[in-house]
């Protein structure tokens, strides 16, 4: 039920930008992608993370190869920006009556490590977990690994900035935390650093 909810939503988004026909054809494609790579789909999350990159993949070489000027902000609007304030509505809610957000971030951290990760396609190094810091390196990343095979980087930006969904709403002055990505996979840097400090007292 889920993945076709995905589907249904992003493929919308997408008719909305660029028009039925090419919503279609990216949406063909995407089926063939989704076929020819099943394979790499080796656990329950892996199999809806190649949904949302098979999708992505199918748009981006359709809206190429009409040659879309704009084809970043598309991508954008149907990954994030089409659904950014409903997200943002329950992590705002969460932000409003937790007393403790520095350790709820942490905890769903690591409860996303196995159930949206996993551990066959992704790691997750905890390098540091105090009462004042947490810190996450991801050397293997799925997103990364796959765009990569498929020669299609540029589109790794976008699956970064889907972080900053709830990232931009940690303010350290409110909240008591601070968020930050030193370093990144897509940036050419050996892995993902996420960074989270508790920076005051209020928790």
């Amino acid at each position: 039920m889920i993945k076709n909810i995905i589907q249904k939503g992003f493929f919308k988004g997408l008719k909305q930008k660029v028009g039925k026909e090419k919503a279609s054809e990216s949406h063909e494609l995407f089926l063939q992608l989704l076929e020819e790579n099943k394979g790499w789909a080796t656990d329950k999350p892996t199999e809806l993370n190649l949904i949302f990159t098979s999708m992505v993949l199918a748009s981006f070489k359709v809206l190429r190869k009409y040659e879309y000027p704009n084809w970043k902000e598309v991508l954008r609007y149907c990954l994030i920006d089409r659904t950014k304030k409903k997200q943002q509505f329950f992590m705002k809610l969460y932000l409003l009556f937790d007393r403790k957000p520095f350790n709820r971030i942490v905890k769903i951290s690591k409860i996303k490590q196995i159930n949206h990760y996993g551990d066959q396609n992704f790691t997750h190094e905890i390098v540091k977990d105090t009462e004042q810091s947490y810190h996450l390196h991801v050397k293997k990343c799925f997103y990364f690994d796959f765009f990569r095979s498929h020669d299609a980087l540029e589109i790794m930006p976008i699956f970064c900035a889907m972080d900053d969904i709830w990232g931009d709403l940690l303010l350290p002055q409110k909240h008591g935390v601070s968020f930050s990505r030193p370093q990144l996979l897509s940036k050419g840097d050996s892995h993902c650093f996420f960074k989270f400090e508790r920076t005051n007292h209020i928790n």
